[in-house]
């Protein structure tokens, strides 16, 4: 069942990423530089946010804790995961601690699907994630088995 749950939000939010790269295609001139590694990346980036989304709908007890998972949690990884910066520019210490955040993986394996370029080797990235989105699907698994989130 959670598997299940898994490939239906992966499912969701590729739907929903193909949109969005269709109407960004209408509005601008940046092509496809790497397809097969963006269709890796989004095939590993939304069973990776599917499966947290799960372990978040089995925590949530109303959706305000659903909302605080978006604005503590996911909202700082995006801000520091270096969408607005490079991640080359930052101070050393700053810079290896950015490598802890999932988000500096997505950002430059979405980055070199598009643009061919990334502050981060790719296969590095797309094995990161491969193995965080693992993990999360194995922990969605144990918790459906023990029942969390499932009964009062």
């Amino acid at each position: 069942m959670a598997t299940a749950y898994v490939l239906a939000g992966a499912t969701r939010g590729a739907i929903v990423g193909v949109l969005i790269a269709f109407v960004g295609a209408a509005f601008t001139s940046v092509g496809v530089t790497r397809p097969l590694y963006l269709v890796g990346f989004g095939v590993v980036i939304t069973v990776l946010f599917a499966g947290i989304g799960v372990i978040g709908g089995l925590w949530a007890d109303d959706w305000d804790d659903l909302t605080m998972m978006n604005q503590f949690i996911l909202r700082p990884l995006v801000f520091f995961g270096g969408v607005f910066y490079s991640i080359a520019e930052l101070p050393p210490l700053l810079e290896t601690l950015s490598y802890l955040n999932p988000m500096v993986y997505m950002v430059n394996g979405v980055r070199y699907g598009f643009l061919g370029a990334s502050e981060v080797d790719p296969n590095v990235s797309l094995a990161v994630l491969a193995g965080l989105a693992t993990a999360v699907v194995a922990l969605d698994i144990a918790l459906f088995r023990r029942g969390y989130g499932l009964t009062e």
